[in-house]
């Protein structure tokens, strides 16, 4: 499925970690659905503030925990994720899962969102893509928080960084979903590619990072929406949506800058 960033799509970006066969594969980004390519799987212990966004009655009832983005615990009661995850559900339909790898199962805490803080100039091309879910209680402690990144961390953002993106999207493009949380090696891309392969101001470097992993091809996918991209130990980006490619330059992710809103997201943390 071929999607263009300006058709809004009403499910988010799902993480998928599948490999892409030839260099043609060009996707013009889409506010839902992307795969990440060439990643492995790996563990909520070692991505403790990884958080499954699903529907609060879908939890036990439906597949894979009725999960449909991702996002970041950064404190034990809030979570960042993507605006467009859920700019059309009210809060009272919506958990949050942590401490679950395998969505199949039942391990790890599920917490009712009682708030959620969309940023007030989110538009439905993505831009200003951030929000806050607050929890009904804390996480328990061994869901360690992951700290945001600030203005101050600009050498996170510095091309050829390494980072790694998470999530439990689609694995193929058959549909395959992933049931346990996967990872991917990216490096950051220079805004200049970017902008390249999106002409027009899609890419706007004031509010998005993009990354890529020009080996395996990795990126996010259908249902990864909302997702980490975590680089030094913090929260670098949400992911957003998938940036054109070419042969010199596959699957690039675009993701939203955290450290651009970094002082709205901390208003929201207290």
């Amino acid at each position: 499925m071929r999607m263009t960033r300006h058709s809004y799509l009403r499910w988010p970006v799902l993480l998928s970690l599948m490999v892409l066969v030839g260099a043609g594969f060009a996707v013009l980004p889409a506010p839902t659905a992307q795969a990440v390519v060439g990643g492995q799987k790996t563990t909520t212990a070692a991505a403790p503030w990884a958080v499954a966004i699903n529907l609060w009655r879908q939890t036990d009832t439906y597949p894979r925990s009725g999960q449909f983005c991702g996002g970041t615990l950064v404190t034990p009661t809030k979570v960042v994720t993507a605006a467009h995850c859920v700019v059309d559900e009210a809060p009272t339909d919506l958990g949050a899962v942590a401490g679950r790898t395998d969505l199949r199962r039942h391990e790890g805490r599920m917490r009712k969102v009682t708030k959620v803080w969309i940023h007030p100039r989110f538009g439905r091309h993505l831009e200003n893509d951030v929000a806050v879910l607050t929890l009904d209680k804390p996480m328990p402690p061994q869901y360690t928080p992951l700290p945001i990144a600030t203005a101050a961390d600009t050498g996170l953002y510095r091309p050829g960084t390494g980072a790694r993106v998470y999530g439990w999207g689609l694995l193929d493009y058959e549909n395959r979903a992933a049931n346990a949380l996967r990872a991917a090696h990216l490096r950051v891309l220079p805004d200049r590619t970017c902008q390249r392969l999106n002409p027009g101001g899609d890419f706007d470097p004031t509010m998005h990072v993009c990354a890529n992993n020009s080996v395996t091809g990795a990126h996010h996918a259908e249902g990864d929406s909302g997702g980490p991209l975590v680089a030094g130990g913090k929260l670098i980006g949400t992911v957003s949506w998938l940036a054109n490619s070419d042969a010199a330059t596959p699957t690039p992710g675009v993701y939203t800058r955290v450290a651009a809103f970094s002082r709205e997201i901390t208003k929201q943390l207290g």
